[in-house]
């Protein structure tokens, strides 16, 4: 598993507990396998924290066994959310704590898929690289170098040689359509392939860049405007 632009969101909530697929910022709700869950149980009405805390414990256990038939279908990452406490006793109830690539704290019970794929989106594409000023500085060398590709085609070509170190994309750059390989060479075409994950040809780019171990940073419209808004530094 590495870290992806696609990648499920799981909201910790004591009344009902919802899972998410995400694409970037866009926030899918999964409404079967048990999700969104909602305890046939109660919460204590006592105060004492052994009582709640091993509500939550029973509660994130049953959590886990629903989440699980999802992530070995399709083992995406997972972003956590919710409060501290919870998620310290979900992540202790979890077999694999390294499918969890970001953690986000907070109470988004009440925010909508629009609001709460705009926090995580900001989270995620933190995890994903490292700072716009060092991607920067990064370029400029590698293009003393002559060590850039420039534009979609000839990106892709770089970045699925697996020579892509750093791919940089302006932050809503987007091009619907899909990859097409043929026996020589692949074309980008305006069709779109239903088999695949991804309609869109950057994030189709960007997914590859990671997973054959590259980084990619976002970086604000128009400051790659002399490369066709996508960039790829390689070896």
């Amino acid at each position: 598993m590495y870290f992806s632009i696609h990648y499920y969101v799981l909201l910790l909530d004591d009344k009902s507990i919802k899972l998410f697929e995400g694409f970037r910022e866009t926030l899918f709700e999964i409404s079967n396998g048990g999700f969104p869950y909602r305890p046939s149980f109660t919460q204590p009405t006592t105060v004492g924290q052994t009582s709640i805390d091993s509500f939550l414990n029973e509660l994130y256990i049953e959590v886990n066994r629903l989440f699980e038939k999802f992530y070995n279908q399709n083992p995406l990452g997972l972003v956590l959310v919710g409060e501290k406490k919870k998620q310290s006793i979900f992540k202790s109830v979890l077999n694999d704590r390294k499918c969890i690539f970001r953690e986000i704290e907070g109470n988004y019970d009440t925010a909508s898929p629009d609001e709460l794929g705009r926090v995580i989106w900001s989270n995620v594409k933190e995890t994903l690289a490292g700072t716009h000023e060092r991607a920067l500085r990064e370029l400029a060398l590698a293009l003393s170098a002559k060590k850039v590709a420039s534009g979609l085609e000839e990106v892709w070509q770089i970045a699925d040689s697996g020579k892509g170190t750093i791919l940089l994309v302006e932050d809503d750059f987007r091009m619907k359509g899909s990859i097409v390989k043929t026996a020589y060479s692949s074309i980008i075409s305006e069709q779109v392939d239903i088999r695949k994950v991804f309609d869109d040809v950057v994030d189709q780019i960007i997914d590859r860049v990671l997973e054959l171990g590259g980084t990619v940073v976002f970086l604000d419209n128009g400051l790659l405007a002399e490369h066709q808004r996508i960039a790829l530094i390689y070896h």
